[in-house]
């Protein structure tokens, strides 16, 4: 409200000062006409608040100017605060372009003018629409941008939740996975399994409060080398083969690949009960490609399982990218992921 304050005085100013630099002195100007200088500027300062009452109130000046016969008010100030009504107004938005053109034929029926020239009514209306016509085309635009902002927002947290889901499904996996071995082993390996779960839930919560913190696209968390080696601590050999994925392919697209491997390595982990796992990747010809591979008890010629949620949610997060996701058994036994991102699919 300060902002239209200060907008209104000096519209006020502006109004005031062009006799004065026509050469008039203050005692050339009628008391009466400053006073609805100002009348017809201070409603501006209402004119988010009570977007049409402010506008109405300005009219309502000029209108009274005219019925003295006063000098110019200055009409642009009517129409912009008609503008500004249509711009701000959340319902009957149809109402400013009423009451503006309603207002500027009044002013020329007083003149006679639509009256001498039958072509000036034509003028008056589409002089009456421009404003509020402007109005609302900056207000559709600023409604759409705030809406892209929320589709933004909206994906966004669609992106952290699949993010926390991957990330804690990965490491409780694992934990689960040494505890289970820690039940049967001498007390030397049980300790050994109980530093791995100990760095394992350290790393868990320090990925999750990166996400929970809204961190986005953090570098760390490409690194497939790194993660191959830390599941090779936690009993699954990875063996990594191909492109580590660096500059210039896009980050997104790389830390897509990481999570749909990650999530892939999971699931070997979890279901396959293998020890040892291939991980191919590489860009090249327009696309970046991942592959994960098991030697596992699946079998190309058994009947199609049901897509759990973590297939899902790798499907979904590559097609985010423009990518394709595929998964199924392979010749002659094992499982077989495949991720493709065309590049540029993440800038």
């Amino acid at each position: 409200m300060a902002q239209d304050a200060v907008l209104a005085a000096l519209t006020a100013l502006v109004i005031v000062g062009f006799p004065l630099l026509g050469g008039a002195g203050l005692g050339g100007l009628p008391p009466l006409w400053v006073a609805l200088v100002c009348a017809m500027c201070a409603p501006l300062t209402l004119r988010r608040r009570l977007p049409l009452t402010a506008a109405l109130a300005t009219c309502a000046a000029v209108l009274l100017a005219r019925l003295l016969h006063l000098p110019e008010l200055g009409v642009w100030v009517t129409l912009a605060a008609f503008g500004s009504a249509a711009y701000h107004r959340e319902r009957g938005r149809a109402l400013p372009a009423v009451a503006a053109t309603c207002w500027l034929v009044t002013l020329d029926l007083m003149l006679g003018e639509t009256v001498s020239h039958p072509s000036r009514l034509a003028v008056s209306v589409a002089a009456g629409l421009a404003p509020v016509a402007l109005g609302h085309i900056l207000r559709l635009r600023h409604d759409q941008a705030r809406q892209a902002v929320l589709v933004q927002q909206g994906r966004e947290r669609a992106r952290i939740a699949r993010e926390v889901h991957d990330v804690v499904g990965h490491h409780l996996s694992a934990i689960r996975l040494q505890a289970v071995g820690a039940r049967r082993a001498s007390p030397a390996d049980a300790d050994r399994a109980l530093q791995v779960i100990a760095d394992i839930s350290g790393t868990a919560l320090g990925e999750t409060r990166r996400l929970l913190g809204l961190l986005r696209d953090d570098p760390a968390h490409t690194d497939l080398r790194a993660l191959a080696e830390r599941l090779s601590q936690q009993g699954l050999r990875v063996r990594l083969a191909g492109d580590p994925l660096r500059e210039p392919v896009p980050a997104q697209v790389r830390h897509a690949v990481y999570r749909i491997v990650q999530e892939s390595l999971t699931n070997v982990m979890r279901h396959s009960g293998v020890t040892r796992a291939v991980v191919r990747v590489g860009h090249g010809k327009g696309e970046v490609t991942a592959v994960v591979e098991d030697d596992g008890r699946a079998d190309p010629g058994e009947p199609a399982r049901p897509e759990g949620g973590g297939l899902r949610g790798m499907r979904e997060r590559a097609e985010l990218l423009g990518g394709t996701l595929t998964a199924g058994p392979r010749a002659p036994h094992g499982w077989r992921v495949t991720a493709r991102f065309p590049l540029g699919s993440g800038q």
